[in-house]
């Protein structure tokens, strides 16, 4: 018997790429895959354009938030309609190669040890295809993103003998076994966003599972780029200050959870204030201080294990993705 893949994809304010992500899902060559759009309260067409592509392909389901909440609670609210073996998780700004998921089949084959495998991402780059990552993991010591093994630039570059590489969680787009999924509790909604996916990558590692990124199963990832955010912002992952705030938050909370005592209190007596400075720096040579306010309101909460982070949320902005 074929395994069920059900895709989850959250999404808020990009009715035509959510459109364009599900309609290269459904032109994959895999038998047996559901797809839910999970609206997180958009103030765009996004449900009409789902029903006017898609209404009546019965694969496809729009499921809509109760209320703007951000993309932990969009993924586990798929998960919970979900019924298939395996669950991808994918960034809405994505368009998936043909045979993503019989590659990814194959590679859990290979791997029956394996809880998590994601595809390769490869960032657009005009006609160039950037590699996100072949393995990521964060240094303890400073909380930062590494990569477990040298990047190739380009998907040329990637050996065509290669098949998995190791890895600590992926970001953009992963795929789990339920039995993985849900032996971890899904995603923390306490994390909100930012950190989101890599607290989830950890925890299923940590309990016991395997994961890797299937060099041979590739997306294209197109980066959505909001006009209204100052690039240099974007690019640091703090373009709006609800990212801000969970940004500055969530990095103190992931390494009390995944270093060690000491590790996680170098993280947030050193690192997280060094970087509140920077950051808040940054946002304000770019005249953002409500971003510079946000990261460092975020970081005291991280310190001090303040939950949850909505009610602040609310007052630095807009809480989209």
């Amino acid at each position: 018997m074929i395994p069920r893949i059900s895709v989850i994809i959250p999404t808020y304010g990009r009715a035509a790429m959510v459109c364009d992500c599900v309609k290269s899902i459904l032109d994959t060559c895999y038998p047996d895959i559901e797809v839910f759009v999970v609206d997180d309260c958009s103030p765009d067409n996004t449900r009409s354009l789902i029903a006017e592509r898609f209404g009546n392909d019965s694969r496809v389901r729009y499921l809509r938030n109760k209320k703007n909440s951000l993309s932990a609670h969009s993924r586990n609210h798929g998960a919970a309609y979900a019924f298939g073996d395996y669950l991808l998780f994918l960034d809405d700004d994505n368009i998936v190669h043909k045979d993503i998921f019989t590659e990814l089949m194959a590679s859990f084959a290979r791997h029956p040890d394996a809880g998590l495998i994601a595809p390769l991402t490869c960032n657009v780059d005009g006609d160039r295809r950037r590699i996100w990552t072949v393995g990521s993991y964060f240094n303890p010591w400073t909380s930062q993103c590494a990569d477990a093994r040298p990047l190739p630039e380009f998907v040329e570059d990637v050996p065509s003998s290669d098949e998995e590489y190791e890895t600590m969680y992926s970001p953009n787009v992963l795929m789990v076994t339920r039995t993985a999924f849900d032996s971890v509790g899904g995603f923390d909604e306490v994390m909100r966003m930012q950190f989101e996916e890599s607290d989830f990558g950890y925890r299923v590692v940590e309990a016991g599972y395997k994961a890797f990124i299937s060099s041979r199963a590739r997306t294209d990832h197109y980066g959505y780029r909001d006009p209204d955010t100052v690039p240099v912002l974007r690019g640091l992952g703090i373009g709006r200050p609800a990212r801000a705030y969970s940004f500055g938050r969530n990095r103190t909370i992931f390494a009390r959870r995944h270093f060690s005592f000491l590790q996680a209190l170098v993280v947030a007596i050193v690192v997280a204030p060094l970087s509140a400075l920077y950051y808040g720096w940054v946002a304000l040579k770019n005249r953002r201080i409500d971003i510079a306010g946000a990261y460092c309101a975020g970081t005291f909460a991280g310190i001090f294990h303040i939950y949850p982070a909505s009610v602040f949320d609310c007052k630095v902005g807009s809480a989209c993705a």
